[in-house]
């Protein structure tokens, strides 16, 4: 048996963006209080990749590590390392404890992406994988046809697929129906996937329809693969304390008016909200292991470069999450200047001392 490698350079990570001075801005969160966000430099040098392989009984088997199947196949590192944990994929692993894929998991993990493009749980997954059972597919497409949601080229494409089974050309053929899909099938499980779900869920309604859309995904999803957010174990608790963190249920424009078109009395009740917050937080519970905990959150995610990827490419994204920032920052502005509000940089809160309110 001999191995051969062969090296593979290979781009890892979100793109590199220029660092910015200190800036000021503000969110109003439910519970009356605002987060600085500070922007900062992030990026990702490149790394070598191998593939090698494999002859056994003078049969060459080709076998591909992690960074290399990603770029294959159009996943995240999340997503093809959740699909193994549900069991789609069995792959071995080498001395080291590293993931060695096969030609085999490669064809896999596409059909499994073309499965998850057309909305198909993981339960219908397992089945289609194990069994090769069409009527899944037939079904699909029966009620793509009535829900009229795919374009004929589309429609034309699962039909060619259930035929053949060629995932390359369905992958091609075919796109997440929305922005919410994508984020689903390529940052499932929790961490990411839910941080999505309750902070942006009604701005990802959203189909993909620009080049420029495609390539804003394509860097917040580089970014959430090379980026661990992790909640502070007190914080998960006080969640878990109060059922969890609560779903936003108004819609997207029902939260851009709420901020665009706040009457001055309701203005007014929220300022003086925010001001009682402000106060409580400036004082002994400045030391509340919670606050100590969401600070340090706060300043780690900002120093990974929250602000400067992940925020700029969600407003290209979703044209309705930049409309509701606008909104939210002019009313962020105007109440933290006139209450004299701002954070330090270890996200203490500040209240300046002329402040006579």
């Amino acid at each position: 048996m001999y191995i051969k490698l062969t090296s593979i350079d290979a781009e890892i990570g979100a793109s590199k963006k220029k660092s910015h001075n200190w800036q000021n801005e503000w969110a109003v969160l439910k519970s009356g209080l605002p987060i600085f966000r500070r922007k900062t430099k992030n990026s990702c040098p490149a790394r070598s990749v191998y593939a090698y392989t494999i002859n056994i009984n003078h049969k060459e088997v080709h076998r591909m590590l992690l960074n290399e199947i990603i770029n294959e196949v159009g996943m995240t590192k999340r997503a093809v390392k959740y699909y193994e944990e549900k069991g789609l994929l069995s792959v071995d692993k080498d001395n080291n404890g590293y993931r060695n894929y096969t030609a085999q998991d490669v064809e896999t993990l596409k059909k499994i992406s073309v499965y998850r493009k057309l909305g198909i749980s993981i339960k219908d997954i397992q089945s289609l994988l194990e069994t090769g059972d069409k009527s899944i597919l037939l079904r699909i497409y029966q009620e793509k046809v009535q829900e009229k949601v795919l374009k004929d080229s589309e429609l034309e494409a699962l039909k060619q697929f259930i035929d053949d089974g060629d995932a390359d050309k369905a992958n091609e053929a075919l796109d997440y129906q929305t922005v919410e899909n994508a984020i689903e099938s390529l940052l499932p499980g929790k961490e990411w996937g839910d941080y999505f779900k309750s902070h942006f869920k009604p701005f990802l309604n959203v189909r993909l329809k620009t080049l420029e859309q495609k390539q804003a995904l394509q860097n917040i999803l580089e970014y959430c693969d090379e980026t661990t957010l992790k909640v502070p174990f007190i914080m998960g608790i006080g969640a878990k304390m109060i059922g969890g963190i609560a779903q936003e249920t108004r819609t997207a424009d029902e939260m851009i008016a709420y901020y665009r078109d706040m009457s001055e009395s309701e203005y007014e009740r929220l300022k003086e909200k925010v001001w009682k917050g402000a106060k409580m937080k400036n004082g002994i519970m400045k030391y509340h292991p919670a606050f100590i905990a969401q600070r340090k959150m706060q300043k780690e995610l900002q120093n990974k470069g929250y602000n400067d990827i992940f925020i700029p490419n969600l407003m290209v994204l979703s044209p309705t999450y930049a409309e509701y920032k606008k909104a939210l920052d002019n009313l962020n502005d105007r109440m933290c200047r006139e209450l004299g509000l701002y954070y330090d940089s270890n996200y203490n809160l500040v209240i300046k001392k002329d402040n006579s309110k």
